[in-house]
């Protein structure tokens, strides 16, 4: 049952009898944030190869698009983190490139999260001006009509305008909860991508994870050493699940 449902069985439908009242309406809360207009020529020089899918790349991401719904949609997962061994292997650039294939899918809805506060980039790979911080959002202290932006009618974006130092206790805080709760019941997407910092440098990733359901790990080919991945794989698996490492910067 989805979350449109369970408002439907508490709160009468409006006098038409087929639209849901304004407060559980995700529809008028996606309407309320700004648009932006992405520029196809940067997102290329960025290699954001799912944009106008002229490059033959695209084709992994569709693939691994579709493996990672099919998958969330069996456990009923709706947040999925993004993280790699170290700086450097791609993760923002891995998020990125799924989260505009995902939009390719109009009845799929998809928020993403900057949550690599420490050393913010996705803003730069997207070519998108942010908004306000990250952690001041955690925090309770910016509504979302005031921190999201809209690139197409079911993708928004939550990016970071400065970095912070001290995100794993932002993370922690039970507020950071309650503040992902009210993104889920206001404009309940069908996914949240999370853009998680690298996970064996600090405790941020770490700190975030009870948040998400389940973790995709990026590795740099020339970047990542086996080790590293296999020390993750096993630090990551602890806490959620693992849904498998996709290797980045590889020439074939």
């Amino acid at each position: 049952m989805t979350k449109v449902d369970t408002a439907l069985q508490k709160t009468p439908a409006s006098a038409s009898g087929n639209k849901l009242p304004v407060q559980f309406d995700p529809n008028v809360h996606w309407n309320t944030l700004p648009e932006v207009t992405l520029n196809t020529n940067h997102l290329n020089a960025k290699y954001i190869v799912t944009a106008e899918r002229a490059h033959p790349a695209h084709a992994a991401f569709d693939m691994l698009r579709t493996r990672l719904l099919q998958t969330l949609a069996e456990y009923g997962w709706t947040r999925l983190a993004i993280t790699a061994p170290t700086r450097g292997c791609g993760s923002s650039f891995v998020t990125a490139n799924l989260a505009l294939s995902i939009a390719r899918l109009k009845a799929v809805s998809t928020v993403v999260l900057d949550v690599d506060v420490r050393e913010r980039s996705l803003h730069s790979t997207l070519g998108i001006t942010p908004r306000n911080s990250m952690s001041e959002y955690l925090k309770g202290m910016i509504a979302p009509e005031d921190f999201f932006v809209r690139t197409s009618p079911n993708l928004a974006f939550g990016l970071n305008n400065q970095n912070e130092y001290s995100a794993a206790e932002i993370f922690q805080d039970e507020m950071a909860s309650d503040v992902l709760d009210e993104l889920q019941d206001l404009l309940n997407p069908d996914l949240i991508l999370f853009d998680l910092p690298p996970a064996l440098e600090h405790d941020d990733a770490l700190a975030i994870l009870p948040k998400v359901d389940c973790v995709l790990l990026v590795a740099g080919a020339g970047e990542s050493k086996p080790e590293d991945i296999t020390k993750l794989e096993q630090v990551l698996s602890d806490v959620k699940p693992v849904l498998g490492v996709m290797l980045n910067k590889a020439n074939s």
